[in-house]
């Protein structure tokens, strides 16, 4: 009895670390599936989303969701449009399904008022560009056409209208 017990031991022992063996060896190998893209897997959060959006100058912000990979939102951009954005979750690039301007209509009326401008009027988006009218130094009534993202006076010509 007792060879057989020390066979059926070993026989048991065997078959413990065999099988021990190959769960290790599966661990090791096994591919591991990723996870699906969660916010977990974000580098943001939805507070970095909307800081980020309003420094930018959007408003009006909401519907601020992650999907897809990507961050997304519907916002006012700072020329007052309706815009849809994407947000790089990596990078925190916005990209919106439209070309917008990033500063708003009073900062490119400060803008020019620093700028020596007087009479700053008829402020808006045209043609994705701010268009501006305002009297120079020199006292001329002139249309300004500038920057959407950073206001710089793109070009000027004395104003047609009151010639």
């Amino acid at each position: 009895m007792t060879i057989r017990t020390a066979i059926l031991s070993i026989a048991i022992a065997s078959a413990m670390a065999a099988t021990h063996s190959a769960n290790a060896q599966d661990a090791a190998v096994a591919p591991v599936t990723p996870p699906e893209t969660t916010e977990a897997s974000s580098p943001m959060v939805e507070a970095d989303v909307r800081a980020l959006m309003i420094k930018e100058g959007y408003t009006d912000i909401n519907d601020v969701e992650f999907k897809e990979g990507t961050w997304t939102a519907d916002a006012k951009s700072a020329d007052g449009e309706h815009v849809e954005v994407r947000i790089d979750a990596a990078t925190g690039r916005i990209i919106p399904d439209e070309k917008v301007a990033t500063i708003s209509k009073d900062q490119i009326i400060a803008q020019l008022q620093a700028d020596g401008y007087k009479n700053v009027h008829d402020v808006e988006m045209e043609g994705g560009v701010w268009k501006a009218e305002a009297d120079n130094s020199s006292g001329e009534d002139v249309e300004l056409k500038l920057d959407p993202d950073d206001g710089h006076v793109l070009g000027s010509e004395k104003d047609k209208i009151n010639d």
